[in-house]
């Protein structure tokens, strides 16, 4: 199509249009892999669901899904549209929800202290749930100052991440304030979390609370906790630095810098040492990683 504008009339004018495919075209049999083809039929969700309750794994279905069409090309979709499809199915089991919140319920019949809320969408199924005991409301109130917030579980049935906030006690043991499902990672999400742990908590804000950077998470917590003081996580961003580096000297080096307690002119100096060394100006993860100092290098965030 081409398109000029045309000053007299002041609108836009189509003086050439051709209707005729200017390039090849998808095999026919990979076509179905295109994400607005790919859609499993109610009767085959029904068959799957069937074949879960007969102790078929989730990827033997596949299997014998493909072999009952005739062969993988044949099938339509892949084995992430079925993993997809059996999380929505379970989520949307209203007996499971009824019995998760029962058991809280019970729960908090022993532990008076215990707080848990449970969001619901448009059609009144589970989207969300919070829950803090009481000896994890106690924790907090001792040792809330400094919360890490990690979502990078993942591995359940329902393919909802469990978002858990904990910390270390004076022993270096590892305390939990809080647990919660979420069915999505969106910023959204992320803000409603926060407000139920400062609802939970009453009012308390941490002074310093550390994520693995994901920007919804980011975007939350500013929202949030405007004043808080963010930083990144060590752990995360040594495997983020094995990934984008790889190199094991860099990686001893960079650890080492990362959590020297330096001025700031050294912690500088000694940046550029590392990057002339190991030749990395032009790698753009370690320039983005300078950027954002102030978020995971002691220098910086010393004194909070």
């Amino acid at each position: 199509m081409d398109v000029k504008f045309v000053p007299k009339i002041g609108r836009w004018h189509i003086f050439y249009f051709s209707d005729e495919d200017n390039h090849d075209l998808l095999d026919t049999q990979f076509s179905a892999m295109f994400p607005a083809h790919r859609k499993i039929s109610e009767a085959y969700i029904m068959q799957m669901m069937n074949m879960l309750k007969s102790g078929i794994s989730t990827s033997q279905i596949f299997g014998l899904l493909a072999s009952q069409e005739g062969g993988y090309e044949f099938v339509g979709y892949g084995p992430r549209d079925i993993y997809n499809e059996i999380a929505r199915q379970r989520r949307q089991i209203p007996g499971e929800a009824v019995r998760v919140l029962k058991k809280l319920e019970d729960m908090r019949l022993k532990d008076p202290q215990l707080y848990f809320k449970a969001c619901h969408d448009s059609r009144g199924l589970l989207r969300n749930l919070f829950w803090s005991d009481g000896i994890s409301l106690l924790d907090y109130q001792l040792f809330g100052d400094v919360i890490a917030f990690d979502a990078m579980y993942k591995k359940n049935r329902y393919s909802c991440p469990l978002v858990i906030v904990s910390r270390v006690n004076h022993h270096n043991q590892t305390i939990v304030f809080a647990a919660t499902l979420i069915v999505d990672e969106t910023t959204d999400t992320y803000i409603w979390l926060l407000r139920q742990i400062m609802f939970a908590m009453k009012g308390k804000t941490p002074t310093s609370i550390i994520t693995y950077g994901a920007m919804v998470i980011r975007n939350a917590v500013r929202d949030v906790f405007s004043e808080v003081r963010h930083r990144l996580c060590a752990w995360h961003l040594i495997r983020n630095a094995t990934s984008n580096v790889g190199n094991p000297s860099f990686l001893s080096k960079f650890r080492k810098i990362m959590l020297g307690d330096y001025e700031i002119p050294v912690f500088k100096r000694k940046w550029v040492q590392l990057i002339e060394e190991f030749g990395l100006k032009d790698k753009s993860w370690v320039n983005n990683m300078y950027e954002e100092k102030h978020t995971w290098a002691t220098a910086y965030i010393r004194e909070n």
